[in-house]
Parts: C-alpha cells; sequence; structure tokens
C-alpha cells in the first residue's frame, strides 16, 4: 500500500496537480511596494534601453534626406508587429504560468512555457515568409508613397528576416520575469543596447551603409534577448523546456493567446492606428507630416510606450500569482501600488517633454527648421495626455493578469474603435491636418472613464470578498 501510494503521488506531481504554498515565493511573502519597484523597474528599465537604442538611431538618421525619414518611419511598422506578437505569447503565457505557479502546478507551468516557445516560432516564421513575399504590397498599405517605397522596403526587408528571433526575444524577456528575474531580462537588453549602439556607429560613420545601418541596428537590439533561452535551458528555473513540448496542446496555446489577446488588440488598434495616421498625413500634410509622425511614433512617444509597457509587465506576475494563489489582499495592494507609480511616473515624463521640447527636437531634426518647429509643436501635443494611456493600460494588464480577457479586451479595444478612429476622420475636417494630431489625445480622455469605471467595480469586488 505505501508503495503504490507514493507511486500514486508522484504520478499527480508530474501532472502539475500538486499544491505548493504561496510561501514558497517571493511573489507571495515579500513586501508588495518594493516587489513592485523591483519588477516594474527592471521592466521600465530593459524597455526604456530599448527606446534609447531607437534616440540614438535616431540622431544618426537625422541627417539622411526626408524621403528616407518616411521611408524608415513606414519599414518600422514591422517593428509594431514584433511588439505586437511577442505581447500576446509573452504576456499571455506569463500570466497563465504565473497562475499555475500560484496554485502550485509546476509542471503544467513549465509544459505551457515550452510549448508557448515553439508555438512563437512557428507562428512568426510563417508570418516572416509572408512579410517577405508581399513586401511592396504591405508597404504600400503601410502608408508608403511611390517615392518613399524603394526606402521603405529595403529598410524593412531585413526586419521581415529576423522577425522569428525578435518575437521570441519579447516572449523570452517576459517570462523571465515570471521565473523572478527581472534584472537578468533588463540585463539582455542593455546588453543588446550597447551592441546595436557599437555596430550603428560602426556601419553609419565608419562605413557609409545609411539605412542599413540603422536596420541592422535595430535588428539586433531586438534580437540579442533571444539568447535568455539559455538560462530557461541551463539555469536554475522550473521552468526549463523540454523537447516533448513540441507536442502542442491546441488548447493550452488557445488559453495562451486569448489571455494575452487584451494586449495583442491595444497593440493591434495603435497597429491600424499607424497606418491610418501615415496615410492621413500623407494626404492632408505631405512628407513633412509623416517625417514628424517618424520622429514621434519611433523615438518619442515610441519610448514612453515602451516605459508603459514595461511598467505593465511588472505588475502581472504580482497580480497573477496572488490571485492563483488567493491572496486578494496582496492583489488589491499591488494594484494600488501600480497605479500610483504609474501617475506620478508619467506625469514627471510629460513635464520633461514639454520642457525640452525644443533641444529635443534639435536633436532630431537634423537641422530642417521646418520639421524642428513642427515637430516641437507635435510633441507637446501629441503626448500632453500619455499619462491616461499608461494607467489604462496597466488596468487592462491587471485584468488580463487574472484571464479577465473580456474587461481587458474591451477596454483596450474601445478606445480605439468608439474614439481614436472616429475622431481621426471627423477632426480633420474641421482642422486639417492639424486634426489629425489632435486625435489620439482627445481619445485618452473618455478611454480612462471607461477603464476607471471597470476598476473603480473591481475595488468593491475585493472588498466584499475581504470581508467574506
Amino acid at each position: 500500500m505505501g508503495i503504490e501510494g507514493n507511486r500514486q503521488s508522484l504520478n499527480i506531481e508530474q501532472e502539475g496537480l500538486v499544491n505548493i504554498p504561496a510561501s514558497d515565493s517571493m511573489l507571495g511573502t515579500k513586501s508588495i511596494p518594493l516587489l513592485y519597484l523591483r519588477f516594474a523597474l527592471a521592466g521600465i528599465m530593459a524597455n526604456a534601453i530599448l527606446g534609447i537604442v531607437a534616440v540614438v538611431d535616431g540622431y544618426f538618421v537625422s541627417g539622411f534626406q526626408a524621403l528616407e525619414l518616411e521611408g524608415i518611419g513606414i519599414g518600422f511598422t514591422v517593428m509594431v508587429i514584433t511588439r505586437m506578437l511577442g505581447v500576446l505569447f509573452g504576456i499571455g503565457a506569463g500570466a497563465v504560468i504565473s497562475l499555475r505557479l500560484g496554485k502550485g502546478m509546476i509542471v503544467e507551468a513549465r509544459s505551457i512555457m515550452g510549448q508557448t516557445l515553439w508555438f512563437t516560432l512557428f507562428i512568426s516564421s510563417l508570418i516572416a515568409v509572408f512579410g517577405l513575399i508581399f513586401e511592396n504590397k504591405i508597404m504600400i498599405f503601410f502608408g508608403a508613397s511611390n517615392e518613399s517605397l524603394p526606402y521603405a522596403v529595403q529598410y524593412s526587408r531585413l526586419l521581415w528576416i529576423s522577425l522569428p528571433l525578435t518575437i521570441l526575444a519579447v516572449v523570452l524577456s517576459i517570462l523571465t520575469n515570471i521565473d523572478e528575474k527581472p534584472i537578468l531580462s533588463m540585463s539582455s537588453w542593455l546588453v543588446a543596447a550597447g551592441v546595436a549602439g557599437i555596430t550603428e556607429w560602426i556601419m553609419i560613420t565608419k562605413y557609409n551603409m545609411g539605412m542599413m545601418g540603422s536596420s541592422w541596428a535595430n535588428t539586433i537590439a531586438q534580437s540579442i534577448p533571444v539568447l535568455l533561452i539559455f538560462y530557461f535551458w541551463f539555469g536554475k528555473t522550473k521552468l526549463k523546456p523540454k523537447m516533448k513540448d513540441m507536442m502542442i496542446s491546441l488548447k493550452k496555446m488557445g488559453e495562451v493567446a486569448w489571455t494575452g489577446f487584451a494586449s495583442f488588440s491595444s497593440q493591434f488598434m495603435m497597429f491600424l492606428a499607424i497606418i491610418f495616421t501615415n496615410n492621413l498625413l500623407q494626404s492632408y500634410g505631405g512628407g513633412l507630416h509623416v517625417a514628424a509622425f517618424t520622429i514621434q511614433n519611433g523615438y518619442i512617444t515610441n519610448l514612453l510606450a515602451l516605459a508603459a509597457l514595461g511598467g505593465m509587465t511588472g505588475l502581472q506576475p504580482l497580480i497573477s500569482y496572488n490571485y492563483g494563489a488567493g491572496n486578494f489582499d496582496r492583489v488589491k495592494q499591488s494594484i494600488k501600488i501600480g497605479l500610483i507609480f504609474t501617475v506620478s511616473f508619467f506625469l514627471i515624463m510629460t513635464a520633461i517633454l514639454f520642457i525640452f521640447a525644443d533641444p529635443i527636437m534639435t536633436f532630431f531634426a537634423g537641422g530642417n527648421p521646418e520639421l524642428h518647429r513642427l515637430g516641437v509643436w507635435t510633441t507637446m501635443v501629441f503626448n500632453s495626455l500619455f499619462m491616461l494611456n499608461a494607467v489604462g493600460l496597466l488596468i487592462s494588464g491587471y485584468f488580463e493578469s487574472q484571464e479577465r480577457n473580456w474587461i481587458a479586451t474591451f477596454i483596450n479595444i474601445s478606445k480605439m474603435l468608439f474614439f481614436l478612429f472616429p475622431f481621426m476622420f471627423i477632426f480633420p475636417k474641421y482642422w486639417g491636418v492639424e486634426g489629425v494630431w489632435y486625435s489620439l489625445p482627445a481619445s485618452e480622455i473618455p478611454g480612462i472613464l471607461i477603464a476607471i469605471y471597470f476598476m473603480r467595480k473591481e475595488f468593491k469586488n475585493l472588498n466584499s470578498t475581504k470581508l467574506a
């Protein structure tokens, strides 16, 4: 009987059904403010490093012709696809794995980790092949004019080729956070930034490679964190992938994709907004406005967006793990700390942008006085209410971390679908090209009201759960 009982216990453990107490993890025991600062700051720093690479890239490309800058802005849209699919599988798998770990289901969590990596590689490879086959048509769809099309195609080709690596890099960096190694994730992006900066300097200044130097630098910056796979293969981790994970369960991958769908939907809607904005600016204002949008979307606002995403992914392990473990007091404390930090951080960032808008645009405009004047104005208008965007993303990520995906998705999609896209087509009728620029900050106001509505209901639910 004793031997048989031990065998049954071993089988249950191998199936990932054993419940291990939350006290086995620092996520369930350590101080929430300290944990959040550790995870969020590491996430923000990791993404900010990537954003700084983009800023350095902006310095090098600022001396290029306006058509080249326009082509880079169109081609850079491929990077949005990287982020879009990276958060779909990375944040989706991260939430599902953390919930399993919170319930003590370690083996199942490990299996989901491995399957996610293989599935991501397969899907991203298919998309890369599709992008290369139809690169001309895709760049025209993204907003390239006949004049800028050759530059957009040239810049994006390397980004398509490296797409599987860059998507896996995002996924692995998120899963490294889930494994309670945020500093390791941040360090991988720091190494990537250093290598990319040196590469770009050599290629552009020493070998005069122009746009391709920029393309190579961005590819390297986005790809190097894929080497985190060696940590999961050889490091001390519960999530070590195995070859048997190549046998993919579509049901589990469906759960991962659905859990990450809210973040994906936010990135996808922004992807569509970029395409519409490029086309509308081209129609109402011409190439100068597209070049100004390239500076915002590719460098300035991109840096803010990366920081917001880092703060959200830093919150995710705390919410998912403690929700899975039933520690609802810690869940409530986590989201409160996250909201306070996000509001404070992005108010400061917005103030810095307003104060230093002129020197910032001197850095990016490459001596073009018209682009400089337009850039100062667009920097202040386009980013004026970004703090609301960051708070909405954090609230959406909160619900996503608990697999409450309908709410998370509605928060993300409603702002874009009901407000941003209508504003983008209505405002220019009254204010011309300036109306295109006004549409994004204007949509943040009703968007954040929707997010606050759901968050207030959630605080009431958490209070009633505590009382029960």
